[in-house]
């Protein structure tokens, strides 16, 4: 991976195309998990054109997968002259002269993983991450993101007492929204409306910003084309997000996320189950036995 670390971004973005063209054509789960998600969240758009950005977005995800090493392996100052954010960037110094503390929602859509290197330029960043399966993958995600300065957390309580602890200290928190917990029950997640589909969402970002005042942006990375960079915009979140009500925060959080998608569809990871988890115990959408039906 070091190696391969060393290519152009363009060629990382041809060899990341071939990939989504591989996982197409073999038809893997990758391309029906796609597939079924953009139907139940496009039920007005024609057919024909739900495949095309299915293909792209598998296309887009392989790029993903082909950036990553150059990311994580290489000094962020190797792709800096590549990335549009100074707007973005100024607003998180903004926030960080204020004290408040920062959390950046960032859905999983262009390369997220340059919007965290960008944003620990700026502020001090702990970053939330669900530890893969692959133990050498982790060493070496954990190793690609301390490497740009940024703190890492687990997804478990010492964690979020890492990331209350970060706030409080006017620091920045990055968190990805669209990560489906697994199970039901507690005060760790709820159904909120995303695509107009009931999506088992984190109330994670929405209970920190209620601790502790800090600031909420949702955080759009649109990858440009042929090598050319990456474009990062910061967009507020709707009020609703320091409210009391957790519905309401979650909501705001769901519907700060579909804003970026809807900006740049074919960029975001459809191949996610992201409504893996069904309201009142109904079988998962996902299920090989059941044909997906458009959402009403």
């Amino acid at each position: 991976m070091t190696l391969y670390s060393h290519v152009s971004l363009r060629t990382a973005q041809k060899i990341g195309s071939l990939l989504g063209l591989s996982a197409w054509y073999l038809q893997t789960d990758e391309r029906r998990i796609a597939q079924i998600n953009l139907t139940h969240c496009f039920p007005e758009m024609d057919p024909a054109e739900r495949t095309r950005l299915a293909k792209r977005s598998l296309q887009e995800s392989g790029k993903l997968l082909a950036e990553v090493p150059l990311v994580w392996l290489q000094p962020a100052s190797r792709l800096s002259d590549r990335v549009y954010a100074e707007e973005g960037m100024e607003e998180i110094r903004r926030i960080k002269q204020s004290g408040k503390g920062l959390v950046l929602i960032v859905p999983h859509m262009g390369n997220w993983e340059i919007a965290l290197s960008q944003a620990t330029k700026v502020i001090n960043m702990t970053v939330l991450y669900r530890p893969p399966r692959q133990r050498w993958l982790e060493e070496v995600m954990t190793l690609g993101r301390q490497a740009t300065g940024a703190k890492t957390a687990p997804t478990n309580a010492s964690g979020i007492k890492q990331l209350l602890a970060a706030l409080k200290n006017g620091e920045g928190v990055a968190i990805l929204p669209d990560q489906a917990p697994k199970k039901i029950g507690g005060s760790a997640a709820v159904f909120a409306p995303f695509f107009g589909q009931p999506a088992y969402t984190m109330t994670l970002a929405a209970r920190l910003a209620a601790k502790t005042g800090a600031e909420v942006r949702a955080v759009h990375v649109e990858r440009l084309p042929a090598g050319k960079g990456f474009q990062i915009s910061l967009y507020p979140v709707d009020d609703a997000i320091y409210g009391k009500s957790t519905e309401k925060s979650v909501q705001a959080i769901n519907a700060a996320v579909e804003l970026c998608v809807r900006k740049c569809p074919e960029q975001y990871q459809w191949s996610y189950k992201r409504f893996q988890v069904q309201p009142d115990g109904k079988r998962s959408i996902y299920s090989r036995n059941k044909k997906p039906k458009p959402a009403n």
